[in-house]
């Protein structure tokens, strides 16, 4: 008896091998590029989130304990404790260093928190984020490209904390914390 057993050769089986490292080469570079995206968007909208959280705590310490003044920083990542006035209060400038903290109230978000950076709400209202840290992103509310005017209407984020420095611009003679 014949066996008529049938089967791909090993010249066929090397070409489906080639054709498919072929289409991995291909596919990876985009596939990294969404993945990518998907983390730098992530890190924008976690940069607003952290406004927001701000503008809620500022809001809310503003209506249950003394006035706080402004321009008023908040410091991230929020401190182990409130520390003393100086650290986390209104200062006699009208200014606050707060860790994480308006007078007594904590800044909460339903996200995660920065890593590093500060907010600061400037003496017109608005609210402007400075090198705000999320994973390998720092973020600062500025337009693309222009490091020397805060544009509280446009978020940057990008891996080089220097592509999100402003530099010229008045901070409100704010610093992070080192």
């Amino acid at each position: 008896m014949r066996n008529n057993s049938k089967g791909f050769t090993l010249i066929e089986l090397l070409a489906v091998i080639v054709i498919l490292a072929i289409i991995a080469l291909i596919t990876t570079p985009v596939i990294l590029n969404v993945i990518e995206d998907a983390r730098k968007n992530a890190a924008v909208d976690k940069a607003w989130g952290t406004i927001d959280a701000v503008r809620v705590s500022f809001a809310q310490a503003q209506v249950d304990s003394s006035a706080v003044g402004i321009p008023y920083t908040v410091n991230f990542p929020k401190g182990a404790n409130k520390g003393s006035t100086g650290d986390y209060g209104t200062n006699a400038d009208g200014s606050g260093y707060g860790q994480g903290y308006i007078n007594d109230r904590p800044v909460q978000a339903s996200g995660e928190m920065p890593q590093g950076g500060f907010v600061t709400i400037r003496d017109d209202g608005t609210i402007v984020a400075h090198q705000l840290k999320f994973g390998n992103y720092y973020c600062s509310t500025m337009t693309e490209g222009q490091k020397t005017e805060l544009n509280s209407n446009a978020m940057f984020c990008s891996r080089n904390i220097d592509d999100v420095t402003v530099t010229g611009a008045n901070n409100d003679q704010h610093k992070p914390n080192p």
